[in-house]
């Protein structure tokens, strides 16, 4: 029974988990067509990308802080360019370490637009505006946030499947313990049987 509970919240969790992600997801792609087909100052579209670096971090804290998604998570990797190579890499994160990457990234972001809300990037000889940097931004968290909810559809079919062999197994369990109720209960009647053949003895014997 605490197997029981115990893999039913976790599959709680995952489902969840799962179904922030998507909606976010769907969220951001709502906003990209949005933008896209406005004519919106950069100023509001920047406010648009903007509302989805504040919704990534807060959804990208939250996943840190729930437990059993983390140890769900915890012997899964995400490939990602090591930040400390200048050559960028590739290196395999534990998702938690990653996550935490992208929200150190998203408050330096935030810092930036704090300062100067017009600031431009230049990367490899190319200027980038703040717009073009924020939307990189979020498409780069998003990225990552696919591997999220793959990862959310295979540990909650895994755990389905641990659940269902759990409840068989348990199903199992509590037909042997009725079985042996039931043989208890023939065992105290045959005893009574043989108690009963036995006191008539005697009193056949008495007489």
């Amino acid at each position: 029974n605490f197997q029981i509970l115990t893999k039913s919240e976790s599959r709680s969790a995952y489902l969840k988990m799962n179904n922030r992600v998507n909606e976010f997801m769907l969220a951001f792609e709502n906003t990209v067509f949005l933008v896209s087909s406005s004519t919106f100052s950069e100023n509001r579209k920047k406010f648009y990308y903007y509302s989805n670096i504040f919704d990534q971090t807060r959804l990208l804290e939250d996943i840190l802080n729930d437990s059993l998604v983390i140890d769900g998570l915890k012997d899964r990797k995400i490939k990602a360019a090591d930040r400390e190579d200048e050559n960028l890499s590739i290196k395999e994160f534990d998702f938690k370490e990653y996550f935490e990457l992208l929200i150190d990234d998203n408050y330096w972001l935030t810092e930036e637009l704090e300062k100067n809300p017009d600031f431009v990037i230049e990367v490899d000889g190319v200027e980038n505006s703040a717009l073009k940097t924020i939307r990189a931004y979020v498409e780069h968290n998003n990225y990552y946030l696919k591997y999220l909810l793959d990862a959310m559809a295979e540990l909650n079919n895994s755990t389905s499947d641990e659940l269902d062999k759990i409840i068989q197994l348990s199903s199992t369990i509590e037909t042997r313990k009725q079985l042996i109720l039931l043989l208890g209960v023939v065992a105290q009647l045959l005893s009574l049987l043989c108690l009963l053949i036995l006191f008539r003895r005697l009193l056949i014997n008495k007489k």
